[in-house]
């Protein structure tokens, strides 16, 4: 999946490489899958560990995070806290809070509620492009 690529990056022709993180495997699960079926310049890895993912974006490069807030261990916010490397990030969650929709544009990144139906994902899609070309 992800296949075709779009100019980013310098105008390299490359895919955009997302990491999702949420605690559910399921969630994370469909979340990848659905953002690369929507979008095919969209290449996703999951996990479902905070610390994996801190490793991860630590060693190597992506070019947006996508992640849920509330995880066991480290919340998103912390996650993108701790991170150090400015990656680009979208909070996806089922919270729907205004202070947290504020806290999370504070730190640079966007903040997206989790709704049923597959519209989401296109708009989740359309909000990683943008946080990935800044």
């Amino acid at each position: 999946m992800g296949e075709a690529g779009a100019e980013h990056g310098g105008g390299t022709d490359e895919p955009y490489e997302v990491l999702v993180v949420d605690d559910n495997r399921a969630v994370a699960t469909i979340v990848s899958e659905s953002l690369e079926h929507v979008d095919e310049s969209i290449r996703t890895s999951y996990t479902t560990e905070s610390q994996k993912a801190l490793s991860r974006l630590q060693q190597e490069s992506v070019d947006c995070l996508v992640t849920d807030y509330e995880m066991p261990g480290i919340d998103g916010l912390g996650l993108v806290k701790r991170d150090g490397t400015d990656t680009p990030f979208v909070v996806f969650s089922q919270r729907r809070e205004e202070w947290l929709a504020d806290r999370v544009r504070e730190y640079g990144g966007e903040f997206f509620p989790k709704r049923t139906g597959s519209e989401q994902f296109r708009e989740l899609a359309a909000l990683v492009r943008e946080q990935a070309t800044g």
